[in-house]
């Protein structure tokens, strides 16, 4: 498993004259069975999961259950 953490910027950045509203970056090729890509771009937190199904069974799963996960841990700080 990697893990990898980016920070992106904080303003919002253009590409000829078009603004830039969404980056997901991953990789391909690598020997882990599943990667996890954190980026925040302006005020928003970009999760990419990539994952080998022969691993990870059910990716979907994986990404309902990290929702889940980050949620109850936004809930708890807002307490």
């Amino acid at each position: 498993m990697s893990f990898s953490n980016v920070a992106g910027p904080v303003e919002e950045v253009t590409f000829y004259g078009h603004p830039i509203t969404f980056v997901a970056t991953t990789v391909y090729g690598h020997p882990q069975s599943l990667a996890v890509h954190f980026k925040n771009y302006e005020d928003k937190m970009i999760i990419v999961l990539a994952a080998d199904e022969v691993h990870v069974p059910n990716p979907h799963q994986l990404c309902d259950d990290q929702v889940e996960s980050l949620q109850l841990a936004k809930n708890a700080v807002e307490r």
